[in-house]
């Protein structure tokens, strides 16, 4: 596996958001806890369950560039059952949008990613 300019390791980038999710709440109560009352609202199970949400998430992440969302939400919309083919898909999307600097994030980013998914054992 090649890996990309950003994202070295998904376990790393992951347990680094879960440090500094923690160090925002201590830091920053009120905007840490407002964010999260949000995503808990937006993520429940609605007309969309939560699998198309993620990978909604995925397009526009690919569209707004960012790394660390696309780990995130590539891994959630694999955990909630979508396919590789489908948040490559949704990403093909978010590059319509983003253009060519989208279009380096699947290609130097996201395609780690999944690869990295799925070589890690499910629990």
């Amino acid at each position: 596996m090649t890996k990309g300019l950003n994202v070295n390791n998904l376990n790393e980038l992951l347990e680094k958001r879960k440090e500094m999710n923690g160090k925002l709440l201590t830091a920053a109560p009120n905007l840490y806890n407002g964010f999260g009352e949000l995503m808990k609202e937006y993520y429940k199970p609605s007309a969309l369950d939560i699998k198309y949400k993620e990978l909604i998430a995925v397009g526009l992440s690919i569209g707004v560039r960012c790394i660390p969302c696309v780990a995130y939400h590539a891994n959630e919309a694999i955990r909630h059952g979508a396919t590789k083919q489908q948040v490559l898909d949704a990403a093909a999307i978010g590059v319509e949008f983003g253009g060519g600097p989208s279009f380096v994030i699947v290609r130097n980013e996201l395609l780690d990613v999944l690869e990295q998914i799925e070589e890690t054992p499910k629990s």
